[in-house]
């Protein structure tokens, strides 16, 4: 029994290692500088992703992609489906060196299966620094939350709100208009039980 229980183990290692092999050749051709390798290893994260590829797939992004590969990394982000991708997402979102993808990032999250409700904060400051399209992003994210953020998310939300509103000049209606929509959505979740699906009639 040992020895079955040892052998198990060994192929469920060199797996490991096979899974690991490809990932790496497939982040090289993600570094090569060359669209079409770029493409291919792109799609194969589709298939063999793993949380551990999004760090280098938004770096390559960052630097620049042709219009086309960055299509595709908006597909790839779409589609995965493993929640352990939320951290290395919301890490990528929280970024300051990738300032110019975020309104492309909530996006991408809200078109996403995952759940991001645990950082409505976080899209709420989003919405707050950001001009009418960011905040337009931020509350389209947070409308199609399937389930109602933690309390403490909330509270935050609504105080970064209020100090939006108490010291800051209306410099844009419409993203003024956009905020006090928000604020009341967020005046609706701390109604609701979080154990409800949001817009649950």
């Amino acid at each position: 029994k040992k020895k079955k229980k040892k052998k198990i183990h060994v192929s469920k290692s060199n797996l490991n290692k096979q899974e690991k092999l490809k990932i790496h050749t497939l982040i090289s051709d993600l570094q090569s500088k060359d669209e079409l390798k770029i493409a291919s290893a792109i799609k194969a994260f589709a298939v063999h992703g793993h949380a551990t590829v999004i760090e280098p797939v938004v770096e390559v992004w960052r630097n620049g992609l042709s219009v086309e590969n960055e299509a595709l990394v908006i597909d790839l982000f779409q589609s995965l489906k493993d929640t352990s991708a939320i951290k290395p997402l919301m890490d990528a979102f929280r970024d300051s060196s990738n300032q110019a993808l975020r309104r492309k990032l909530v996006s991408a999250f809200w078109n996403s299966k995952l759940d991001f409700s645990d950082y409505l904060a976080d899209f709420v400051l989003f919405g707050v620094e950001g001009d009418f399209l960011d905040a337009l992003e931020a509350i389209t994210l947070i409308e199609n939350f399937e389930t109602v953020a933690p309390e403490s998310a909330v509270l935050e939300s609504q105080l970064l709100l209020t100090e939006y509103f108490g010291q800051t000049e209306s410099r844009d209606q419409q993203k003024d208009a956009i905020l006090t929509d928000l604020a009341l959505l967020l005046k609706d979740f701390t109604e609701m039980d979080g154990t409800e699906d949001l817009f649950l009639e």
